[in-house]
């Protein structure tokens, strides 16, 4: 369970901090859950271990592929504007489901485990993310602008003034 929770936490704790910080997902936090999604993707197909997940499951592996290829065929200048919408729900959605899937794919045992702890993984990836955001949206708190300038981030626009509280 504590594997499942961690790996949901490293997809969703950083898109939900930017929701809090910036109001918005980052291209990038997409493209992460893109890629973990669709390495467990191929390699369930690889593994031809279908069975492990209800055809739902492998058409939410499959949404972030989907999401590249509406960004493709659709631009937002006239197609579809709203897009990014798409976007931040896909990762603020499917890093909790990511982690059951995962939980289902990779623990063998995961049938056994009782609905309590199966759940416990998805609520643990949750939680953190609710914190994450608002770890974002109160930043100004623990980091300052410089933070985000060092880190390689351009400042949100409620940042507190002054040096870095972290040094490098």
């Amino acid at each position: 369970m504590a594997t499942a929770a961690a790996g949901g936490t490293l997809i969703i704790w950083w898109p939900a901090f930017t929701l809090g910080a910036y109001n918005a997902v980052f291209f990038d936090d997409v493209l992460t859950l893109w890629a973990v999604a669709t390495a467990v993707l191929l390699s369930g197909a690889i593994l031809r271990k279908r069975e492990a997940l209800p055809w739902g499951g492998w058409l939410a592996l499959f949404l972030p592929s989907l999401w590249i290829v509406l960004a493709i065929v659709a631009p937002r200048t006239k197609g579809f504007p709203y897009l990014h919408y798409f976007e931040e729900v896909l990762n603020l959605v499917g890093a909790p489901i990511l982690t059951w899937l995962l939980s289902r794919i990779l623990l063998p045992d995961y049938a056994e485990l009782p609905v309590h702890e199966r759940l416990a993984a998805v609520a643990v990836t949750l939680i953190i993310g609710v914190l994450a955001f608002l770890l974002g949206q109160f930043n100004y708190l623990f980091l300052t602008c410089a933070d985000f300038n060092v880190s390689g981030n351009n400042p949100p626009a409620h940042c507190a003034q002054g040096p870095p509280l972290s040094r490098v």
